[in-house]
């Protein structure tokens, strides 16, 4: 994969996981842990993996 798809996949992965805890009728607490662990993640993407992917 390369970084361009990265871009776009790992916010949309991230926005379906949201979506879809919201319409399964999870508990405000489950989607603020989804929330909190992808917010984490895209951050850990962007500051360290995203630069040892080749563009």
């Amino acid at each position: 994969m390369n970084r361009k798809r990265l871009d776009i996949g790992v916010p949309l992965v991230f926005a379906v996981a949201i979506v879809l805890t919201s319409l399964f009728g999870a508990e405000g607490t489950t989607v603020g842990m989804v929330a909190l662990v992808g917010a984490i993640a895209i951050g850990f993407y962007f500051a360290a993996l995203r630069k040892n992917i080749e563009p």
